[in-house]
């Protein structure tokens, strides 16, 4: 299996070293998986690509290799997706996972995803079902985004728990057949857009818990408008498909 890892980055420097060596230790042993990790880096002042390339050379190997993908200006979490995906499809990946740059998501859950691919389009890690958790943050920030994606599972479909979230898997077929390059959603509403999409039209759909830690180096890039947009934005998903 060739798996793709998309990990969009902006200022990340004191993150992304750590991300990409705890990935090498959760995949290096596994068998008959052949991994490419692409770091969407938008032109980041801190000297994050420099930090890439360090463990690229460090890395690689013949089924296990470190890229970057430099855009030359930060134009929004959606394109930086759309251009990760494009480019990991282009290598020939089966699956991709997307994850954050900060640290959230760990690399831990990596082989649960794989277990998971061979029967299913869409795979979500999920903070919303039995076993997942944000211990991290503040009772005002869980209720918000409880309720936020509750709102979204009875506006859109209840197949799965978490549409904010960005620790997923999508396979090869699934993205053809959603056209994800049309989404024009910016931020995490791409996410919802593209979750949505992909609970429509995946063969088979399946979550596992995970435990998102809130970052321990450098500035939140989530401004506090963020969900209740996202909120606005959910029946407008709908009624452009419903169209």
């Amino acid at each position: 299996m060739n798996l793709g890892i998309a990990i969009p980055t902006y200022n990340e420097a004191t993150n992304i070293g750590q991300l990409l060596e705890n990935i090498h230790l959760s995949l290096v042993n596994l068998p008959l998986i052949s991994t490419t990790i692409l770091v969407i880096d938008d032109n980041s002042p801190d000297g994050t690509a420099e930090i890439v390339k360090e463990f690229a050379n460090k890395y690689n190997t013949k089924n296990f290799k470190i890229d970057l993908l430099a855009r030359k200006i930060k134009n929004g979490l959606g394109r930086a997706y759309i251009e990760g995906f494009s480019n990991l499809l282009d290598q020939g990946s089966d699956f991709i996972i997307q994850m954050d740059a900060d640290l959230s998501h760990d690399p831990v859950y990596l082989p649960a995803f794989i277990k998971l691919s061979g029967d299913n389009d869409l795979v979500v890690g999920s903070r919303y079902i039995p076993g997942g958790d944000t211990p991290d943050w503040p009772l005002s920030r869980r209720m918000l985004s409880k309720v936020g994606n509750f709102y979204a599972r009875l506006i859109l479909s209840n197949k799965i728990s978490d549409y904010t979230g960005g620790y997923n898997m999508y396979s090869k077929d699934l993205l053809d057949k959603i056209n994800y390059s049309k989404i024009n959603s910016t931020g995490y509403g791409f996410l919802i857009n593209l979750k949505y999409l992909s609970v429509l039209n995946a063969h088979g759909i399946q979550q596992i818990p995970i435990i998102f830690r809130d970052r321990q180096h450098g500035k939140s890039k989530l401004p506090k408008s963020t969900i209740l947009t996202n909120l606005i934005l959910v029946p407008k998903i709908r009624l452009k498909k419903l169209k």
